[in-house]
């Protein structure tokens, strides 16, 4: 289903979904998973997010909004041990742990309870307000200089590798959330905003950064982070997405240009 119809249906559902007092909370089990990775001779616990069948009342609120969840899911739930979750061989029983410790996870319940109320209400005053500056800042922050390769820089735009730990001292988990499914889906079907990405990487070449690769590298990302905050495409990007969906997202973007 095209994403840019999710809130045309979702309205359709909101009367039966109060009525019903059904909550996404009810779905945990679900809608999130973990499965075993096998990564040069390691195994891992790695979380993920499961689409709902079309006929569930929160499939068009869940499956538009995989990456949004993954997100959170990612970066703002309690730390898996591994040890302790590979023990349990039986992929079951590892799940029903799993969705066990999800629903203790106090913050990480919080952040869902925010997801679902907004989409189901219009209530403004309750909304964290950032300036557009603000907004735009931490866009910029999805784009992670990550190595250099052969004399070549490595960009990454991933779920849970980006610098905004490393530069932000001030957390807001949805309005990330929303900025990374934003730029993960212009990544796949904007070809102008990917070209505008490539040519911003192409200019870091244009620049001595040093020998020392440490310190060429961080020069690098700082050079990137301003180009990519002064990139009128990505501009453009977050404020359309902003605008198409403003009243269901639990922020507002003060003073947007």
């Amino acid at each position: 289903m095209n994403k840019k119809l999710i809130f045309v249906f979702l309205l359709t559902f909101i009367t039966s979904l109060l009525s019903a007092n059904e909550s996404i909370l009810d779905k945990l089990d679900r809608i999130f998973k973990v499965e075993k990775l096998n990564y040069k001779g390691n195994t891992y616990i790695t979380k993920n997010v499961n689409k709902l069948p079309e006929k569930d009342p929160f499939a068009n609120l869940v499956n538009n909004n995989t990456l949004y969840l993954d997100y959170l899911l990612v970066n703002y739930s309690k730390h898996i041990e591994n040890n302790k979750l590979l023990k349990i061989k039986d992929m079951k029983k590892l799940n029903n742990k799993f969705i066990q410790e999800l629903k203790k996870d106090e913050k990480f319940i919080k952040l869902l309870k925010e997801f679902e109320y907004y989409y189901l209400n219009n209530n403004e005053k309750r909304k964290t307000e950032i300036s557009f500056d603000k907004f735009l800042n931490l866009s910029t922050k999805f784009f992670a200089v990550t190595k250099i390769i052969n004399n070549k820089y490595s960009v990454h735009i991933c779920v849970g590798l980006n610098l905004i730990k490393e530069t932000e001292n001030e957390r807001l988990p949805h309005v990330e959330a929303f900025l990374f499914n934003t730029i993960q889906n212009q990544m796949k079907e904007n070809n102008k905003f990917v070209n505008e990405l490539y040519k911003n990487i192409k200019k870091l070449y244009k620049i001595n950064f040093g020998s020392d690769n440490k310190k060429r590298l961080l020069r690098a990302q700082g050079a990137l982070l301003m180009l990519m905050f002064e990139n009128k495409e990505l501009k453009n990007i977050i404020i359309s997405e902003y605008k198409k969906y403003e009243k269901y997202l639990p922020f507002k973007v003060k003073d947007i240009k």
